[in-house]
């Protein structure tokens, strides 16, 4: 495998979102006073906010919209009273500051780096994944960052990837690799453009997708044993 360029996901394979959003959704409760369990609250932001991010990659809806709707089904839904633009600003800014990453995120990264060109293409809003990656161990680690809400079109969106390769000069496709843990955006989409992919499935979730990516991995590091 001639691979030159890696595409890194960012949320779920390198950054541990699932504690970024838990923690920044808690804060933002504490911070509005909000009253009740806040599991079963957290459960029903996420199903909400896992809908409208599959709008936003088929395109229904736009970054900036995205940010305040999801808040404002939440609220109605949990019949809160509190203004949903406020609780938005509120949550960004605690997800901005939660850096944490994954198992074997830095050593991976910090090993690939020397022999390949390593980009992060990720979906995320640009103000919160700029802040989070200036403040994290992977700062000033990728040749290009690319954000979906900068570009103008999420994964799987072809035209995402038609930009990242206008950048980084027009490789071959079989030369570029994608890793991610959505089977949708980061999988699907790679697929559907004709680049290499490697689905980062931690969790050993089950593939009822139809097709097989090119390489499946539990851990980061196993990347090593690929290239």
């Amino acid at each position: 495998m001639n691979i030159t360029h890696i595409l890194f996901d960012a949320d779920g394979t390198l950054f541990d979102y699932e504690h970024a959003e838990l923690q920044a959704f808690k804060n933002t409760l504490m911070g509005f006073h909000v009253k009740g369990n806040i599991e079963e609250l957290h459960t029903s932001y996420k199903t909400i906010n896992y809908a409208i991010w599959k709008d936003f990659e088929e395109h229904k809806i736009s970054a900036k919209e995205l940010r305040v709707e999801r808040f404002k089904r939440f609220l109605a839904k949990e019949q809160l009273h509190h203004d949903s633009k406020e609780m938005s600003k509120t949550y960004i800014d605690h997800l901005s500051q939660c850096t944490m990453l994954l198992d074997g995120a830095k050593e991976i990264i910090n090993y690939l780096r020397n022999d390949y060109s390593v980009s992060l293409i990720t979906n995320g809003l640009a103000d919160v994944q700029y802040s989070r990656i200036r403040n994290s161990e992977l700062n000033d680690t990728f040749d290009h960052i690319f954000i979906s809400e900068e570009i103008g079109f999420p994964k799987p969106m072809k035209e995402i990837f038609e930009h990242v390769f206008e950048v980084l000069d027009y490789p071959q496709k079989d030369e570029v690799l994608i890793v991610g843990d959505s089977f949708r955006s980061d999988i699907v989409g790679g697929k559907n453009y004709g680049i290499k992919t490697c689905w980062f499935n931690p969790q050993k979730l089950q593939n009822e997708n139809g097709f097989e990516p090119d390489y499946e991995i539990e851990k980061l590091i196993e990347l090593r044993t690929i290239l």
